[in-house]
Parts: C-alpha cells; sequence; structure tokens
C-alpha cells in the first residue's frame, strides 16, 4: 500500500510539475501575443493617422485648386507676353551675333576704320 501511495504521489507531482510548465509556456506564449498585438494596434494607428492627416491635406489642396486656377489665368497672359518677349531677345541676340561674325569676316579695310 506504501509503495501505491509514493507512485501515486510521483505521479501527482510529475502531473503538476508538467502542468507547471505547460502553464509557464502558456504564459510567454501569452505575453509575447499580447506584445505583437500591442505593436500591431500601435502600428495601424499610426496609419490611421497619416492617413487622416493626408486626407485633411487632400481637402485642402482641393479647397484652394479654384483659387489658385483663377490666379493662374490672371497670371497666365503675362506669362506668355514673357516668353514672347524671350523668345524675341533671343532672335536679336542672334541676329546680332551673326552681324558681329560678319563683321569681323570682312577686312578691316572695307570697313573704313580700325576694329577695336
Amino acid at each position: 500500500m506504501k509503495k501505491n501511495k509514493k507512485a501515486t504521489s510521483l505521479l501527482f507531482c510529475l502531473f503538476m510539475l508538467l502542468f507547471c510548465a505547460a502553464l509557464a509556456a502558456m504564459t510567454v506564449l501569452r505575453a509575447q501575443t499580447d506584445f505583437q498585438l500591442e505593436d500591431v494596434a500601435r502600428s495601424l494607428e499610426t496609419s490611421r493617422g497619416r492617413e487622416r492627416k493626408q486626407q485633411a491635406e487632400y481637402e485642402e489642396a482641393a479647397a484652394e485648386l479654384p483659387r489658385v486656377q483663377a490666379e493662374l489665368a490672371k497670371v497666365q497672359p503675362l506669362a506668355d507676353a514673357a516668353e514672347q518677349e524671350a523668345a524675341e531677345l533671343k532672335e536679336k541676340r542672334k541676329a546680332l551675333r551673326e552681324e558681329k561674325k560678319a563683321r569681323e569676316q570682312t577686312p578691316s579695310g572695307e570697313t573704313g576704320g580700325e576694329t577695336p
């Protein structure tokens, strides 16, 4: 009978040891899972914050678009005129260069004066 009690006690101790080991492993796994869950939640909140910020920036830009388009319509004729003037000046500069080149190619005696 003593042997039977010893075996039962040993079996009970072994079962309790296994149960405690399993409980400890589950606690560690649960802690890891909780940490991962918190990390994912934090990441999701950050992404949502970025999305809200981008949405606000988009709405702000969309609200300003008509005003900017009106401003562009006012300035566009001035820009076109400036572009036209720049093209004319470029052509004038090109003509002056060609004229200078032609003068340099003619002998100095024909012009009647000295070249500087």
